[in-house]
């Protein structure tokens, strides 16, 4: 009883933090990294605990997720998911221990805190191979407040690994700033309005499940695209795979707006799709443009329900050290985008970052995630991205 009581603490805090957070205020998510060390004190487990705890409380959507995506499977396939994928971002944070007191062999321990924190969240959540699964990452939180906000993580880390009294200066500190930073840079993100003219359809299709679902789907949509550039309309971008696989019938169903780009060249259009690859599928926007298609595919779909190795036939390419950025050009403006389940990730998001995009496209596919938190989490993080490039989000959601 009394290991019990010793080790509780750690997963509350963290339990709490994530619970916080997400997806309204996840400028606290950072609080995390900064309890780390603290908790670090209280024995080997605590880094673990803690952000198990955290994990859990973000990730709880899956649960009622993955039971809508796979009905046969129930809620207990959710479990497994929701259980097994938050140990997994937890597991790093075993070692912490050992890899502090090899550091402070090297550094002051403020240096060794900061190190060993920021190498085991990387770990966790960032690169590859943990990278395609570890969303919610603590990391978002500081994102979203720009560079100052990840410098005001990595003082709090230092401030914690001093000790409790410390911790806590530089926690009150560190989030009282983060949280005006994050104020600030959600605030000018907001203001921040897509260029005229661009539009994003958000659409209530639910599941398409079948071939002719997909036909009805496009035929609407090429309605109502082709109204929309009657009217004027720039840009227009689709919601994430509604047209279906991009085959002949496909294109032949979106061939007036093929023709109508080719005599208006100033315009536009990007339709959600999945592109033949091999055995399997590419996640993808078809764009649109001077009577031309081009087909620009993600890196990262999402493990097990789109992307499995041990079945290949079928499966969607995973491709996260792809050297092919997630860019294109429209007119003069160099626009990034982050397909679906690639928003709620650090991994892509970076790698597009260094590309220095001036919009990002955000299409997304969630009728799966009705009811839960999912969408929300997602939105919030490709609004942490849109701040912290400082540039505007367009959003094209199916429920």
């Amino acid at each position: 009883m009394k290991q019990v009581t010793h080790h509780l603490p750690p997963f509350l805090i963290g339990t709490a933090i994530g619970w916080f957070a997400w997806p309204h205020a996840i400028w606290l998510a950072p609080a995390a990294l900064v309890a780390i060390p603290v908790v670090a004190s209280r024995g080997w487990a605590g880094p673990f605990l803690l952000m198990l705890g955290y994990h859990l409380a973000t990730t709880w959507g899956l649960i009622h997720g993955t039971a809508v995506f796979f009905p046969t499977a129930g809620v207990f396939l959710g479990l497994a998911f929701w259980a097994g994928s938050s140990l997994i971002f937890a597991l790093p944070y075993l070692f912490y221990g050992r890899i502090f007191k090899q550091a402070i062999s090297l550094l002051p321990a403020p240096f060794a805190g900061v190190l060993t924190t920021v190498f085991l969240s990387a770990i966790s959540t960032i690169f590859p191979p943990l990278g395609i699964i570890g969303w919610t990452s603590p990391w978002l939180g500081a994102i979203s407040a720009g560079w100052a906000g990840v410098m005001l993580v990595i003082l709090g880390i230092a401030f914690a690994t001093l000790g409790r009294k410390q911790a806590a200066a530089g926690l009150a500190i560190g989030l009282s700033t983060t949280a005006t930073l994050w104020a600030g840079s959600f605030a000018l993100a907001a203001g921040s309005h897509a260029p005229v003219g661009w539009v994003g359809v958000n659409t209530n299709l639910g599941h398409l499940d079948s071939p002719l679902s997909y036909i009805e789907a496009s035929m609407r949509l090429e309605r109502g695209t082709m109204a929309l550039l009657h009217k004027g309309v720039h840009v227009v971008l689709l919601p994430e795979m509604v047209a279906g696989p991009w085959c002949a019938g496909t294109e032949a169903i979106w061939r007036p707006v093929v023709r109508w780009t080719a005599a208006h060249r100033s315009q536009t259009v990007f339709v959600g799709t999945f592109a033949p690859h091999g055995r399997g599928y590419v996640d993808a926007l078809v764009q649109i443009h001077d009577g031309q298609t081009h087909v620009l595919p993600d890196h990262i779909p999402v493990p097990f329900s789109m992307w499995h190795p041990w079945q290949p036939e079928g499966s969607f390419r995973m491709a996260p050290f792809s050297r092919k950025p997630e860019m294109t050009k429209v007119g003069t403006l160099r626009a990034g985008y982050l397909i679906c389940y690639e928003q709620l990730l650090m991994w892509p998001a970076l790698n597009l970052a260094f590309q220095r995009p001036q919009i990002l496209l955000a299409p997304a596919n969630d009728w799966w995630a009705r009811g839960t938190d999912i969408p929300a989490i997602q939105r919030a993080s490709a609004k942490a991205w849109g701040a912290f490039l400082g540039v505007p989000v367009l959003f094209a959601v199916n429920q």
